[in-house]
């Protein structure tokens, strides 16, 4: 047995070892000025319900090119306060209820109910690799059954998120499946799917460091989507998103400082960089995965025709709809950035509306582009900037916002308890649906898609039937 000898420390060794520091409040700002939190609040709901609504809004236009969405909505008016715009109803529009928006927000939903649970349920599960395989668990429900908490059908799955989260191996190893899938595309796949549901992750970053919201997102988003160019993207979003809530961001030196951070963050990274870390890669093929060239010419776009949205079998790739987002933040602070001194709150009233519906009207994969843009403006401009006919109208709104304030608390923006929740469950407090439910919603949801198809085609006929007689009458 070893013998064992105490050395005690000198007065001048004592002196030398530090007291132990408090770790900074990340949300100490709040206290700076009266108005912070209530702006704060404002803009953590600007975000959440304005991406929602980009979503509503962009499901008008989403998949028609630039000049058949002008020619089907030449007014370029929206509203989902009565009476709403209608959906020109095809195939895909016939899926969806009215004024309500689509998978994209569902998605990021899953994220928000899957952290407030946690946050009430079972605290010990808030780190990354915990929150990221409850959504990869939600997910697999939601594909499956829907949003059960609003009694949504889940329409719209893009193929790359479907074809991952439908392999038997997902909920056990969601990272590996789509690596798996990633690399069978020959690396090429970088598809919008992970980051147009971000945002949350900004909003919960809001009282974190922001590589730990870089890091929260990576977790999250690389359940599907594991290409660099994805990765960066939403690391770029949620970071600008915590930094505008929290007012680190006022101008483009500031946005650009930030968007080239969140670039060096994840180039980085050798397991971010190199999904699989795949030892037959050289380091010049590995860095050609974050397609700097391309990567400029989206972010640092000068005009939405410059990013091409409704370019053909290109509408869904991952730089387009982050490029659009930024720009449209851009387009927003140069806005208010020309206004005259004197310029009261009613000058930047219209802002949202004007730049989501020149964002939409642009065609493509517009309810992603629009929840993307949204949420970025949402969390510039806030709530109370958002057009009082969207917001007023949208479906589920009332459900949404009380979400919201619940996030709001949970960030610890605002001081209050949370109680448990039952529709924040995977499986939304109802339980799951047996397969003959699922079978007669399957069968409901054809039968009310096919009425809206005929409908609109009866519609069509009396259209055309009177502009024959007007013609005829020529004569």
């Amino acid at each position: 047995m070893s013998d064992f000898v105490h050395v005690s420390r000198t007065a001048e060794e004592e002196e030398d070892v530090l007291p132990p520091t408090e770790k900074p409040n990340p949300l100490a700002f709040l206290d700076q000025h009266v108005f912070v939190r209530q702006a704060v609040i404002d803009k953590i709901y600007g975000c959440v319900v304005g991406s929602a609504l980009g979503d509503t809004i962009g499901l008008y236009t989403e998949f028609l090119p630039k000049e058949q969405a002008a020619h089907v909505y030449p007014e370029r008016k929206f509203q989902l306060v009565e009476p709403a715009t209608e959906l020109n109803v095809d195939g895909h529009r016939a899926m969806f209820a009215s004024r309500a928006w689509t998978d994209d927000t569902d998605q990021a939903l899953l994220i928000l109910l899957g952290y407030l649970h946690a946050r009430t349920s079972t605290p010990q599960l808030l780190d990354n690799d915990a929150l990221a395989q409850n959504f990869a668990s939600r997910l697999k429900i939601w594909v499956w059954q829907g949003l059960l908490a609003l009694d949504r059908h889940a329409c719209g799955i893009g193929a790359t998120t479907g074809s991952i989260v439908r392999s038997k191996e997902f909920v056990s190893d969601p990272f590996g499946t789509a690596t798996e899938r990633w690399v069978k595309s020959r690396r090429s796949i970088a598809p919008n799917g992970s980051l147009m549901r971000t945002h949350p992750i900004g909003v919960i970053g809001v009282s974190m460091s922001e590589e730990e919201t870089w890091s929260l997102s990576v977790s999250i988003g690389r359940t599907t989507h594991v290409d660099p160019r994805c990765v960066v993207s939403c690391c770029i979003q949620v970071a600008l998103i915590r930094s505008l809530l929290r007012g680190e961001i006022v101008d483009e030196q500031g946005l650009n400082a930030c968007i080239e951070r969140s670039y060096d963050w994840v180039k980085q990274q050798p397991a971010l960089m190199n999904p699989g870390l795949d030892d037959k890669l050289t380091a010049t093929e590995i860095e050609a995965h974050l397609e700097r060239k391309g990567f400029e010419q989206h972010v640092y776009a000068s005009s939405l025709d410059d990013l091409k949205l409704d370019e053909a079998r290109k509408i869904g790739y991952v730089y387009k709809c982050l490029g659009s987002a930024i720009l449209l933040l851009r387009l927003a602070m140069r806005k208010i950035a020309d206004l005259p001194a004197s310029s009261g709150p009613m000058a930047t009233q219209s802002l949202f509306e004007d730049l989501l519906v020149d964002l939409i009207m642009e065609g493509g994969d517009a309810d992603t582009n629009g929840a993307a843009a949204g949420a970025l403006l949402g969390a510039y401009l806030g709530h109370a900037k958002l057009p009082l006919h969207w917001t007023a109208g949208l479906a589920h709104k009332e459900w949404l916002a009380e979400k919201t304030g619940r996030l709001v608390v949970a960030v610890g923006v605002v001081d209050g308890e949370l109680g448990v929740v039952k529709d924040e469950a995977e499986d939304g407090g109802v339980g799951l649906r047996s397969n003959d439910e699922l079978e007669r919603k399957a069968a409901e949801l054809m039968a009310e898609v096919s009425r809206k198809i005929y409908a609109k085609k009866e519609v069509d006929k009396g259209k055309s039937g009177k502009a024959k007689k007007k013609f005829a009458s020529w004569f």
